[in-house]
């Protein structure tokens, strides 16, 4: 029967380690990209983040974890995902010509867009109207910072 160890990660999605339990020399208390604080428990329920898969007597390589955008224990966004829909509402801002109903909008389109929901569609639609209002350079940017956080459905739709 396998487990999940801890991951240690900061507030931006950059990864310390997957095996924060098992590796305690691994566990670095700040972030080596962005200096902040790294997190091994989500704030909000306090129960560890899922790192890498583990099955006793099984040889892992590790791989190509990517941190999760809700937190299966409570169904919470992780402070990464917050952040990062926070900067693209503010990038769009900034590079577009947009009235607060449709930054507002905006923004409630983009949380939508990192679940898989009967909403996904529609939002992506909103979404590429927004994408066409703003410089290529800025949305350009936006698929950059937003790629990791959206769910499969919503990639494939935009």
């Amino acid at each position: 029967m396998g487990m999940y160890r801890a991951a240690k990660i900061c507030p931006n999605g950059h990864v310390a380690t997957t095996a924060a339990d098992q590796n305690h020399e691994l566990r670095e208390a700040f972030c080596s990209q962005s200096g902040e604080a790294t997190i091994i428990q989500y704030p909000k329920c306090s129960a560890s983040i899922g790192g890498d898969d583990y099955v006793e007597g099984v040889l892992g390589f590790g791989g190509d974890y990517e941190p999760p955008t809700f937190y299966n224990n409570c169904g919470s966004r992780f402070p990464w995902t917050e952040r990062k829909i926070a900067g693209t509402v503010e990038l769009v801002e900034a590079g577009a010509d947009l009235i607060p109903d449709e930054v507002q909008q905006f923004r409630t389109d983009l949380t939508e867009l990192t679940k898989d929901s009967p909403k996904t569609q529609v939002a992506s639609l909103r979404f590429k109207k927004v994408m066409a209002k703003v410089r290529t350079s800025v949305a350009s940017s936006v698929r950059d910072i937003v790629v990791d956080v959206l769910s499969e459905t919503a990639k494939k739709a935009i």
